[in-house]
């Protein structure tokens, strides 16, 4: 053997595996845009509760595909800063994605909400 080292000898077995062992790296399927969520839900609901609360408000928090993983009841007794109340917890939770279910005495005008 003319030119070959002995290294060499024992370099070609492995190369020769390697070539038929070598696979094409797996290429990474295009990201699918996520399904667009729906969007929430506010149902309101003229009705009779206590004169000493302003409304009762039921949030139900979804997880990714539709089902409810949660539920809070938020009562906001009548005093000055009832109506801000109000505006926070509803808006936070429509902003977050949330159901939300409102029973009071008031018209929606008289909360500031807008269809």
């Amino acid at each position: 053997m003319v030119g070959l080292t002995m290294p060499t000898v024992f370099l070609w077995p492995v190369k020769i595996l390697a070539w038929m062992l070598w696979r094409n790296p797996v290429a990474k399927p295009e990201p699918t845009p996520p399904k667009p969520f729906r969007k929430p839900v506010l149902a309101y609901t003229i009705g009779d509760i206590p004169t000493e609360l302003m409304a009762v408000i039921r949030i139900e928090w979804l997880k990714k595909n539709g089902q409810a993983s949660e539920v809070e009841e938020y009562q906001i007794e009548e005093c000055p800063d009832a109506q801000a109340q109000f505006s926070y917890v509803v808006g936070t939770a429509l902003r977050q994605g949330a159901d939300v279910c409102v029973l009071t005495q008031y018209q929606p005008v008289d909360l500031d909400v807008h269809e």
